[in-house]
């Protein structure tokens, strides 16, 4: 593989939207937002002169060794140039045969961050579980809101995987960010009965996140937390989505929510009874 096959597609589309725009010129934006999708999937499958008539849908099905895919990942991302849609599709289609060399790329911390948030959301669309000790860790070792984090919490929770267990034996020693991350894994989980206590306990102590802690109450699906939830609801220094949130999960779990509250002067509150 030569770097002359790094083309930069998002602008070959750009060029190609540009082209089908002066030929529609009564367009409005509306319809140009319609037809996007439809040209699209048009450019994408028209031969093209600038791959010699290749279509570029079809144009990195000429790889199937992972050395190779990762190295047109790695010279995109180089070269800040946006990665190619089919080229992600074809990595994906590939899949387990080169997840070692994205886990490795993933957990890399010397590589760019878009590098590994690409590696990583690769690595779930395959669906694969090579990096599931890696991601536990980065989940698990979190202290703050972080891309990578996220992505990794969110490729735990897609796993189809009993990790509850080994998530909540590191729930204490787990930074306050990374317990919330914990719990909502836990609680998608086959094992989800098993965060059921703990996210009573974020409900009343967490006075930031209780809407967060109702959803996930409502994900675990225990009637029990109908009266937590109805306590919490009563509670005077909630703010207004927090409120939707606790009502929504009473309702969920089967309950009926109390009587309807005004919350005059929250910003939430008071820009929706305007609409």
């Amino acid at each position: 593989m030569n770097t002359d096959e790094i083309y930069d597609f998002d602008a070959k589309f750009y060029d190609y939207v540009r082209v089908q725009m002066a030929m529609q010129p009564a367009l409005k934006e509306d319809e140009i937002e319609e037809k996007y999708n439809q040209m699209m999937k048009s450019w994408l499958n028209a031969p093209a002169q600038w791959l010699d008539g290749v279509k570029p849908v079809d144009y990195f099905k000429r790889y199937s060794e992972p050395k190779d895919l990762v190295k047109l990942l790695n010279e995109y991302m180089q070269r800040d140039i946006g990665l190619p849609e089919p080229l992600y599709t074809r990595i994906v289609e590939v899949g387990e045969p080169c997840a070692a060399q994205l886990t490795r790329i993933a957990g890399d911390i010397d590589k760019p961050e878009k590098l590994r948030a690409t590696a990583i959301a690769l690595l779930r669309d395959m669906g694969s579980r090579q990096p599931m000790e890696l991601f536990i860790d980065m989940v698990c070792e979190c202290r703050e809101m972080n891309e990578l984090c996220e992505l990794a919490c969110d490729s735990l929770r897609e796993m189809d995987a009993d990790l509850s267990d080994r998530l909540l034996q590191r729930y204490e020693s787990a930074a306050p960010y990374a317990r919330t991350m914990i719990l909502d894994i836990v609680a998608h989980g086959p094992g989800r009965a098993k965060a059921y206590d703990l996210l009573v306990e974020g409900l009343r102590r967490d006075t930031e996140q209780r809407g967060l802690y109702a959803g996930l109450l409502a994900e675990v699906g225990n009637e029990a937390a109908i009266e937590p939830l109805r306590e919490a609801e009563k509670l005077t220094d909630l703010n207004y989505l927090d409120y939707l949130e606790i009502r929504s999960a009473i309702e969920m779990l089967g309950g009926e929510p109390g009587e309807p509250r005004e919350f005059n002067g929250d910003p939430t509150y008071e820009a929706m009874r305007n609409l």
